[in-house]
């Protein structure tokens, strides 16, 4: 009896391990891919930090030389900065692909944005190469906005 204890105990350590680490982590199927970045601006006295929605719903904060990723439900949606009058985005999106957003800036005298544009995967792809992820504070909405994707394992 004692050994049956054991192994349930045992079990039920692994799943619950198995589900920490799972936790917070995007599901990439089913889901589109949307990178959301800032390539580098001319530099100012503070540190500028631009509200991002989605659907109107804030889900995370963009600066410079960063950038995040969202993984949204198939459909249109809409991309946008909290000041409507600098632009945004209404696509569709399909499942399993993969696309590039990034916000453009001013480069006179106050830095502001001018902005949203949709990127082509290959110039995208390598603008998030140059950049650094987002602070983790700046993320409103974990449970759709990520710092990186996790490594997708397959099940041979």
């Amino acid at each position: 009896m004692k050994i049956i204890m054991l192994f349930f105990l045992i079990l039920g350590s692994f799943a619950t391990a198995v589900f920490a680490q799972n936790e917070n982590k995007p599901e990439t199927t089913g889901n589109a891919i949307v990178y959301f970045y800032s390539l580098a601006a001319t530099t100012t006295l503070g540190r500028v930090k631009k509200p991002v929605f989605l659907d109107d719903m804030e889900i995370a904060e963009i600066r410079p030389e960063r950038y995040f990723i969202v993984m949204v439900e198939p459909g249109k949606h809409t991309f946008r900065l909290k000041n409507k009058k600098f632009g945004g985005i209404e696509m569709e999106f399909e499942a399993g692909k993969t696309y590039y957003l990034r916000i453009g800036w001013s480069t006179g005298d106050v830095l502001k944005p001018t902005g949203l544009f949709k990127v082509e995967p290959e110039s995208g792809g390598y603008d998030i190469k140059q950049l650094r992820p987002v602070d983790k504070g700046n993320i409103k909405n974990k449970e759709i906005v990520f710092r990186e994707l996790p490594a997708i394992q397959t099940v041979d």
